[in-house]
């Protein structure tokens, strides 16, 4: 091989390239881990963003469970009424 070929590679391979560089690369990949933490601890509490959860100031889990008793016709309108304003939900339309 001719010398100008072989400086070359002995200088391409003598440093591993700027520690900037994997400065960089180290925060990026600790970034991407986080952010895959956060994103796996979200969906295991339900939150997803999957629409699975209520929204904040939303019905409760005790006045959606009136309104599912009412759905199945378990409970009347009545009482639907009473319990649901007495767990703090907006009273409902009047029937028509």
């Amino acid at each position: 091989m001719p010398r100008g070929h072989q400086v070359f590679f002995d200088h391409a391979h003598d440093h591993q390239g700027h520690p900037f560089l994997w400065l960089l690369l180290l925060v990026l990949f600790v970034a991407l881990v986080a952010l895959a933490i956060y994103t796996l601890v979200r969906l295991a509490r339900g939150s997803g963003g999957t629409g699975t959860a209520p929204p904040v100031g939303g019905p409760d889990a005790a006045v959606e469970s009136v309104r599912m008793r009412y759905a199945r016709g378990e409970i009347d309108r009545e009482e639907f009424v009473r319990v649901s304003t007495d767990l703090g939900a907006p009273p409902p339309a009047p029937a028509v």
